[in-house]
């Protein structure tokens, strides 16, 4: 069995998937604590698969971009302008990896202590640190003396060479890492290892998380798309996901999720990669004034003992029965004046999600959310498609958390000429002088399919590795080849596991 949770916006959700499908859901108020408490009475989170997604709460706080500055500590080396970025400082790695300068130790110290009243976090950057993270480790040794490790990011565990946008996503990283850790230490108070969930819809080891938190962005739209895919097995629709507080849209082709590359946040390029979503400020907790559906959510419906009049409550003063569907049309009569005004408010929202979905031009689309089955027929209608409810659709997210594979990514760079290698920071011997494109990369896919297995990957799920990025080139000293240098990044695939196919 596996037990997958996603945090969202306004529920917590949960599902133990095995060889049947048990779901739970808490409101957010009672944090994740009460779901991992609720699913302990099922199974034996120490000894069962757990994965978590948390990707609207990470969202929620770079919303507040400029509430967690930042100081940024960078060491691009000499004759590199990237004062716009961060606080410069003397120190350098040169292409191939050496430290051809090494920090100023003071210096480092000084520029810590002059702004640590300012900035709440520290990212740290060196050009070439995936080649080598020395003075990365040594520059984070010394904040360590005035910052915490949750305080703190490192740019070399984000495996991509472009040294602004890593800059941007290190900074991505320190504002997201504190929230992480803190989540980390609950989660570990019930199960010793799990895995978080990625916004491209692959899981990784909660170490990793932790370097490079900022791969967990989005991750509740991948989960949906998911397992949306898992229960219905439709491989080209678009999934519409009713939540408390949005209406989120991941379109599935050919099974799969589309991933969009490079995202931006707070105006600034990263090398995040997720799924590519988009959403409309609106969902069944959206609240109710002078007669118009608002963007933003109070509290829960008057059906499930909240203070406000809502969507799901205008669903019930037009018929349904959700939850208290008496509560809904008592203050619905207060609210509205004439209970057939809902039926305005709930056309109001059909017709901004059919728009959405037309814009889209998809033929199919796929409901999910606890109200996905009382307002889907009504949007697919309007929007002129076919439409697929699956069963657990209140808790499709968790189920896709649940059935989805491990994804790891790897940096690797050769240089045969100094019989060195180095994967994702860490550095080693190479004894090979001139091995061909393939065997390169082979050497990789090995690489990375042994590091997943050891946090207990199958076979079968590593089978699908890509190569994000190859190049290669000959070392040429007097005419005469003296090796090889070769940059690789692979990806184990994300989807869904082999034990749930």
């Amino acid at each position: 069995m596996t037990v997958g949770i996603d945090i969202g916006g306004t529920n917590t959700d949960g599902a133990i998937v095995g060889d049947d499908i048990q779901t739970f859901k808490v409101p957010n108020e009672l944090g994740i604590g009460e779901i991992l408490k609720e699913i302990s009475k099922h199974v034996d989170l120490k000894k069962e698969k757990l994965i978590v997604s948390t990707s609207l709460p990470l969202n929620l706080l770079l919303s507040r971009f400029e509430e967690y500055p930042t100081l940024v500590i960078l060491f691009p080396g000499p004759g590199l302008n990237y004062e716009s970025y961060g606080k410069v400082l003397s120190g350098a790695v040169n292409h191939r990896g050496d430290v051809v300068e090494d920090l100023d130790e003071e210096e480092v110290r000084r520029v810590v202590e002059q702004n640590r009243d300012k900035y709440k976090n520290v990212a740290i950057a060196s050009k070439f640190s995936i080649r080598n993270p020395l003075l990365e480790l040594k520059a984070a040794k010394i904040v360590a003396d005035y910052y915490g490790y949750e305080d703190m990011a490192l740019s070399f565990h984000i495996p991509e060479l472009n040294y602004p946008l890593r800059i941007n996503t290190t900074v991505i990283n320190a504002k997201i890492k504190k929230t992480v850790c803190e989540l980390t230490k609950l989660i570990k108070r019930y199960s010793d290892e799990f895995f978080y969930y990625k916004g491209d819809g692959g899981i990784i080891p909660y170490q990793i998380a932790l370097d490079n938190p900022s791969e967990l962005y989005n991750s509740s739209p991948a989960s949906v798309a998911i397992g949306a895919y898992y229960l219905t097995k439709e491989k080209n629709a678009l999934v519409i996901d009713i939540g408390g507080t949005t209406t989120d849209f991941v379109q599935l082709e050919n099974g799969k999720p589309k991933i969009v590359e490079r995202i931006e946040i707070a105006g600034r390029k990263t090398l995040i990669r997720c799924v590519e979503s988009f959403s409309i400020p609106f969902g069944g907790d959206s609240i109710v004034e002078d007669g118009k559906l608002k963007h933003k959510r109070l509290d829960k419906p008057i059906a499930f003992g909240g203070k406000y009049f809502t969507l799901t409550d205008a669903l019930n003063c037009v018929g349904f029965e959700i939850g208290d569907h008496k509560a809904s049309r008592e203050r619905g009569k207060d609210v509205l004046g004439d209970l057939s005004d809902a039926e305005g408010i709930v056309e109001d929202y059909v017709t901004m999600v059919a728009e959405s979905i037309k814009a889209v031009e998809c033929s199919k689309i796929i409901g999910t959310g606890y109200l996905a089955r009382f307002l889907i027929p009504m949007i697919a209608k309007k929007a002129g498609v076919c439409y697929v409810i699956p069963e657990h659709s209140e808790a499709v997210n968790a189920i896709g958390v649940a059935v989805s594979r491990i994804s790891l990514t790897l940096y690797a760079r050769f240089d045969t000429e100094r019989g060195v290698a180095v994967f994702n920071g860490d550095v080693e011997r190479f004894d090979k002088s001139f091995p061909d494109d393939e065997e390169f990369i082979q050497i990789a896919v090995e690489r990375v399919r042994s590091e997943a297995k050891m946090f207990g990957a199958s076979d079968e799920d590593v089978e699908n590795v890509k190569v994000l990025y190859f190049n290669c080139f000959t070392v040429v000293r007097g005419g005469v080849k003296r090796g090889k240098i070769a940059d690789v990044i692979v990806q184990i695939e994300p989807g869904i596991s082999h034990d749930f196919l």
